[in-house]
């Protein structure tokens, strides 16, 4: 069906550009009587459409060749200026490359050009010859280069339209896959709250039962019953750790109570199970900032019990210009640990969110102990980064189509716009120097030497001299006898010469165009 309806719009070019020109033909003398050249320039038109879609740039140099052989030729059309038009247009609409295209325009302007000095020589008429180039060159921007910005503009907005609805499909893709990676991001989040509360909870029983099993005032039942307390607390504490780590596999949701207790509770808790803990902190602060300290006194207690038991601790909060410190120090165990060491999940947990608020951590070894260090700006928060949306592409395609519209009209116009300006003030400064005064003329005698007459002529002649008959065996000269600029009555004056002397000087009334 697309296949189709290409050809059909290819042959309705080709018949609609045929028919203009036959037309022509027909209602036109000068075109008719170029006989064998009429078949030609209907195979031209018809080679062009028919090429227009493969091979746009030849299509488009057939169209200029047709009419640049009419131009020659003194015919007027207006067939082939549409169908160079045309090509032009289309060869912006088709041709993926713009280097072949900016060659073509070149090539056709040094071509234009070369003609030019060429008759310029033999004409012995150059100013009036690079003139007409630059009519030319006019004529190539309106009819070539503005198409062809045209449809170089009509391309880039269909190929921006098609990318940004290819992009918007493929956010669309990234933000599923986005909102899957959140929400195995918010499990391991919630695996990581579960480790550090009840892991805490976990490490102040396993703390509180080791004390009532060695407590030599309770009877030997109780001691071994707070001893299997203590033991099941401690598997219990693997238990969590082992399902925490499974907790990130799809299937199943994990409740979360986070923790609201404030610094001083948690250091009231863990003097009630029996830690030895020194507090120096100033009440809690709200937001990011107050949790994230909450945070990490909770895992250093937790740590502390676990891996250190019966060790001083020392919690202290201090808050100086705009940041927050918290450190947890344990000195020496004053007993064996139970179990194994940990995975240290809770503290690589702090440390990632200590770097997100623009912090810094610390944790390790310390004289016999271990010590947990975090500073925080008080102005710190979690940000995210702002995700591309199907809207914002949408946007960004509107703005590069209405970028892509002010170069395809700016930039030939302002080629135009200069053309424009370099022809009137090359115009202007040849009628300013193509004036012959009458006083100066009238001096002049026929039969006088040609040295004496040239050094009285003006340095240049005038651009769009009249084209009268030579008398014979002579050259001549037009110059204007006042300096007007669009006066196209004006009076022109004409002086010829053979090889030595002036053989006619004669005053033009009229400008014949």
């Amino acid at each position: 069906m697309e296949q189709t309806r290409t050809i059909a719009v290819d042959v309705a070019i080709g018949v609609s550009l045929c028919a203009l020109f036959g037309v022509e033909v027909l209602l036109n003398l000068p075109i008719s009587e170029l006989h064998w050249a009429v078949a030609a320039l209907f195979a031209l038109l018809a080679a062009a459409s028919a090429l227009s879609r493969r091979l746009p740039l030849v299509s488009f140099l057939l169209a200029c060749a047709g009419l640049a052989y009419l131009i020659l030729a003194g015919v007027g059309s207006l067939s082939f200026p549409i169908a160079a038009a045309l090509m032009s247009y289309l060869l912006g609409r088709r041709s993926a490359g713009v280097r072949p295209s900016v060659y073509a325009f070149t090539a056709l302007a040094a071509a234009g050009l070369g003609y030019t000095i060429l008759m310029g020589v033999v004409r012995g008429r150059l100013d009036a010859q690079l003139m007409q180039w630059l009519w030319m060159v006019f004529g190539l921007v309106v009819m070539a280069v503005f198409p062809w910005f045209a449809g170089r503009f009509v391309r880039q907005r269909a190929e921006l339209q098609r990318a940004g609805w290819q992009r918007a499909e493929q956010l669309e893709r990234e933000q599923r896959i986005i909102a899957e990676r959140e929400r195995l991001r918010e499990r391991a989040r919630i695996a990581q709250d579960m480790h550090d509360s009840l892991g805490h909870e976990l490490a102040l029983i396993v703390l509180r039962a080791g004390g009532l099993e060695v407590d030599r005032s309770l009877g030997e039942r109780h001691r071994q019953a707070a001893g299997e307390l203590r033991m099941t607390a401690g598997q219990a504490s693997e238990t969590l750790r082992t399902i925490i780590g499974l907790l990130g596999e799809p299937g199943t949701l994990a409740p979360l109570r986070p923790t609201s207790d404030s610094v001083a509770d948690m250091v009231e808790r863990a003097k009630t199970s029996g830690m030895s803990v020194d507090l120096d902190s100033p009440p809690d602060a709200n937001g990011a900032v107050g949790l994230a300290v909450r945070r990490v006194v909770q895992e250093g207690l937790t740590n502390a019990a676990k891996y250190a038991p019966g060790a001083q601790v020392t919690v202290r909060v201090e808050r100086e210009g705009n940041v927050t410190s918290v450190s947890v120090v344990n000195g020496p165990a004053s007993r064996p640990a139970e179990g194994e060491a940990g995975t240290q999940r809770g503290l690589i947990a702090l440390r990632e969110r200590a770097l997100l608020m623009g912090g810094t951590f610390t944790a390790g070894p310390e004289e016999g102990g271990y010590a947990v260090r975090v500073q925080l700006p008080h102005d710190a928060t979690l940000a995210l980064e702002p995700i591309e949306t199907t809207e914002s592409v949408r946007e960004h395609v509107r703005r590069s189509a209405r970028r892509g519209l002010i170069v395809a009209i700016s930039v030939p116009a302002a080629i135009a716009f200069g053309l424009a300006v370099l022809m009137f003030g090359y115009y202007a400064y040849s009628v300013t120097h193509s004036v012959l005064a009458r006083a100066d003329y009238d001096r002049l005698w026929i039969g006088q030497p040609a040295d004496e007459v040239e050094a009285a002529l003006p340095e240049m002649q005038m651009l769009d001299a009249p084209s009268l008959p030579n008398p014979p065996n002579a050259g001549c000269k037009y110059y204007l006898a006042e300096p007007t600029m669009f006066d196209f009555h004006s009076t022109v004056l004409r002086v010829c010469f053979d090889a030595d002397r002036l053989v006619a000087k004669d005053v033009v009334r009229e400008r014949h165009r």
